[in-house]
């Protein structure tokens, strides 16, 4: 079960992140799986299959989301009802997850994707904690985020499953060919940023670098997509705001760049997070960019290790525009982990859950 709007993307429509790519492989590797997805957004009620994976979307506040969960609650035989109930997204998902998994008599999965506590709308129900319920209460608990591992969780029995990667398409690409393909100059200098722009990713921090370079005589330009806050200046000579970017088209984005930032801030939100966009970053062969936070040097030791100086202070835009000129001369690469393709991950999950072909 899964939320199916967050980071600003259709996990059904874009078959995007965890949510949607673990159960797919699972399914496709002959483990009876189906998806889930509850829409906060949208009216829609979808059920497809999409190869061997049964999903259905329904919207949060209907008919149909009451119907699947009374569905899920008839009486099942062992052999036809779920056996592992995983939920992700979020507190609620979570508690109907905890609830279903109950009455059938299935084992219970947590996945804590963020610091649910936080947001406003999970810290408290009256005097009801439901992050910490569902943390005490889970069966297995799953971690994207060393750090939020290291302080909510048990490294001895939880589990880290990291964001993976499409491999198969978040590849070195041919910059010419992507900026043709995407409408860019090929003889510009750009770094990309892509993702949220709330204060705390340290979109102004970079925005703010971009223009010292500017002033200091480089032609270099930001090219930036996401849905900006109100308050945001995004005017200016070198500035290339191109809203929010289909996934689709995410590989050639990032590949037109000659460099990619991460240009995150310290707060206990971002600390806790791992987010996708560095893996996809490093697998396309581009240099990065980004700040020494944990949301990197956790996820990403080795690669943070082989920055090393050319990392920037987070908060610090001088410092950032420093790096961004030294990874400009210098343009170091890094490897991408092993096993971050979304194919290993699911499996080393499976093997973990013990989630059996059937």
């Amino acid at each position: 079960m899964g939320k199916r709007h967050y980071t600003n993307r259709d996990a059904l429509v874009e078959r995007y992140g965890r949510i949607y790519q673990l159960p797919w492989h699972w399914a496709n590797a002959g483990i009876r799986s189906c998806l889930w997805l509850v829409d906060y957004h949208g009216h829609e009620r979808v059920r497809l299959a999409d190869g061997a994976l049964d999903v259905q979307s329904t919207p949060v506040f209907s008919l149909a989301t009451l119907r699947r969960a009374a569905s899920e609650l008839r009486p099942k035989s062992r052999e036809s009802g779920p056996r592992t109930i995983i939920a992700s997204g979020d507190c609620y998902i979570g508690l109907l997850a905890y609830r279903l998994a109950q009455h059938v008599g299935a084992t219970f999965v947590f996945d804590v994707y963020d610091k649910y506590d936080e947001f406003a709308g999970y810290r408290r129900i009256g005097r009801f904690d439901p992050f910490r319920f569902l943390r005490e209460r889970s069966d297995a608990r799953l971690f994207a985020s060393r750090a939020l591992m290291r302080d909510l969780g048990d490294p001895q029995s939880d589990l880290l499953v990291p964001n993976g990667v499409d491999t198969a398409r978040f590849r070195p690409l041919d910059m010419r060919d992507c900026r043709r393909a995407v409408d860019l100059p090929e003889d510009a200098l750009l770094v990309g940023y892509f993702g949220g722009m709330e204060p705390d990713r340290g979109v102004e921090d970079l925005i703010i670098a971009v223009r010292r370079l500017r002033d200091a005589g480089s032609h270099i330009e930001l090219l930036l997509g996401g849905k900006p806050p109100a308050g945001l200046d995004l005017g200016g000579a070198g500035i290339r705001f191109i809203g929010n970017v289909p996934f689709a088209r995410m590989p050639e984005m990032l590949a037109s760049c000659n460099l990619l930032a991460v240009p995150y801030r310290r707060s206990v939100f971002m600390d806790a997070g791992a987010s996708n966009k560095i893996a996809e970053a490093i697998a396309c062969g581009r240099p990065i960019v980004a700040t020494r936070t944990p949301n990197l040097m956790a996820n990403f030791p080795e690669q943070a290790a082989c920055l090393g100086d050319l990392l920037a202070e987070p908060g610090d835009p001088a410092d950032l525009e420093r790096a961004i000129r030294a990874q400009l001369a210098e343009r170091r690469l890094v490897d991408l982990p092993e096993g971050m393709a979304w194919a290993d991950i699911s499996a080393a999950l499976a093997r973990q859950l013990r989630l059996a072909a059937s």
